[in-house]
């Protein structure tokens, strides 16, 4: 009695499977799409938030370049001033990569009385730098002066405002010379005292002690 029963419940399901087989498919294959849209979704998702986080972060790192960009830029900024015979003398805000012939052309150039052999154009400029451009013949009054002066009076050649050739005329004191001691001017705001010329390479105490009589600052 037991087993017929069981074998008419499972018939009847197995003749329900057989009816209904096309839509026990379909439901299933509805289930699956179902599944693979919601799988497919969730990616997107996660992506968008991976995406979002990674905007963010390049963001952030822009931000933080321009920061130190604009730091960058103030650290390599510098004062320099400039005197004598250009067209806006005064002080400057340079890079601190700019050279003489730069502070010049920010100044406005060289006036027509400037003596350009005075400079070394393609010095590297200093915070707290003074570059003098000094002009043509300065000196050439005081010179015909001094040559109608006694024996006993000498010329004395001022450190801080003589020019290359004006140097030039001190004993041992060529060219090359002559453009360390503007140099070192031009790097140290000026010499202090006479005594500074020893501080320059070629100027050492046997060529200072021919020298020290005709030097002022």
């Amino acid at each position: 009695m037991n087993k017929t029963r069981l074998e008419f419940i499972i018939s009847t399901i197995k003749k329900i499977l057989n009816n209904n087989i096309h839509k026990i498919m379909m439901s299933l294959l509805l289930l699956l799409i179902f599944l693979g849209l919601s799988f497919i979704v969730y990616v997107q998702k996660n992506h968008k938030k991976v995406s979002y986080n990674e905007s963010l972060n390049l963001q952030n790192s822009k931000s933080y370049i321009s920061s130190s960009s604009v730091n960058d830029s103030i650290n390599n900024e510098i004062y320099v001033d400039i005197k004598g015979e250009v067209k806006h003398p005064g002080v400057y805000r340079v890079k601190s990569d700019d050279r003489v012939t730069n502070i010049i052309r920010y100044a406005g150039g060289f006036n027509k009385s400037a003596d350009q052999r005075s400079v070394n154009l393609s010095q590297k400029l200093n915070d707290q730098q003074v570059v003098i451009v000094n002009k043509i013949n300065a000196d050439a009054n005081t010179s015909n002066s001094d040559n109608n002066l006694s024996n006993g009076d000498s010329k004395k050649i001022n450190l801080n405002t003589s020019d290359n050739k004006q140097l030039q005329e001190l004993d041992s004191v060529g060219e090359k010379k002559a453009d360390k001691i503007i140099e070192y001017r031009n790097q140290h705001n000026g010499f202090r005292n006479i005594d500074e010329l020893k501080k320059i390479s070629g100027f050492g105490d046997k060529i200072f002690e021919k020298l020290k009589d005709y030097l002022e600052v």
